[in-house]
């Protein structure tokens, strides 16, 4: 019995059911090899399912300060004021994934319109804030993906 049914503890029961009680029967290693890939995918469901709208969350309002910087350092860009236009218009009411997702998309579009404003002006203080930020949403890309692997092919 699960006494903490969160949707990554379930996963991570799947899991656990997963290499110590199935594993030990899979003998052929074809068969090991797929069980180990199911392992990876569902440590990383958990991860993001712990996760996901929080991480999102957090880069949603790192872009969109980034994207507010850049409209004032840089104004009358026609794209990232569209953009932005675009970013406020979008509800965050919700907190449900498909809904964060879409605010998600949306102020990744104003940040990639913020970045090509900084780099065509040649502004190398907010392009590094921007390698900066593209840095901690690959560094949060690397915690989803833990200690993906591709099992058994080397």
């Amino acid at each position: 019995m699960i006494s903490y049914p969160t949707t990554d503890q379930i996963v991570l029961d799947c899991r656990r059911e997963l290499l110590e009680v199935i594993g030990p029967e899979v003998t052929s290693e074809a068969g090991r090899v797929s069980m180990q890939m199911i392992e990876n995918v569902l440590r990383n469901v958990a991860a993001r399912a712990a996760h996901e709208i929080a991480w999102m969350h957090d880069e949603i309002t790192a872009m969109e300060s980034y994207a507010r910087e850049v409209a004032q350092v840089i104004p009358g860009n026609d794209a990232l004021t569209a953009a932005l236009t675009a970013l406020a218009g979008v509800s965050r009411a919700s907190l449900h994934l498909n809904d964060v997702t879409v605010v998600y998309t949306v102020a990744g579009e104003a940040l990639s319109c913020a970045l090509e404003a900084a780099l065509a002006t040649g502004n190398n203080d907010l392009a590094d804030r921007a390698a900066a930020l593209l840095t901690a949403r690959s560094a949060t890309e690397q915690q989803i993906m833990g200690e993906w692997g591709f099992v058994g092919r080397g």
